[in-house]
């Protein structure tokens, strides 16, 4: 297993994580998004990495608001009342199952604290993985 360096690019904004946003702004394709906040500096804290696979990312964060999927909507507002969601909006992927090695490269990356502690998330392709950001 050798090593990949992933090319990607995040959406070009963060997006208010609320329904009215998830329908013009939640690709309806796989992917890797993440549930943030910001500080007093106005600095991201990434709170959560998610992965949208099978699923689509507007699914995948529809069933966050609905409970379906955790941390739920109501997990998240206890730690903010402005969440936002962001998510991987381009990646050189050869198959919707390396998004996988994204969402575990971004884990290992921001930590996220809503994130379980030593989840490894990964195709099992690689041995190690790198994000190049655009």
């Amino acid at each position: 297993m050798g090593a990949r360096t992933f090319r990607i690019a995040m959406s070009e904004r963060c997006y208010r994580f609320k329904p009215d946003a998830l329908v013009p702004h939640a690709p309806q394709k796989p992917g890797v998004y993440e549930f943030v906040m910001f500080d007093a500096q106005l600095q991201p804290i990434v709170l959560f990495v998610g992965l949208a696979y099978p699923k689509t990312l507007f699914e995948a964060l529809s069933d966050h608001l609905m409970g379906r999927l955790r941390p739920s909507a109501e997990e998240l507002f206890k730690i903010s009342k402005d969440i936002y969601f962001d998510y991987v909006a381009s990646a050189d992927v050869s198959s919707d199952e390396e998004y996988k090695d994204i969402a575990g490269a971004l884990i290992a990356k921001h930590q996220p604290r809503l994130n379980p502690a030593g989840q490894a998330i990964s195709s099992g392709r690689y041995g190690t993985v790198a994000l190049e950001e655009a």
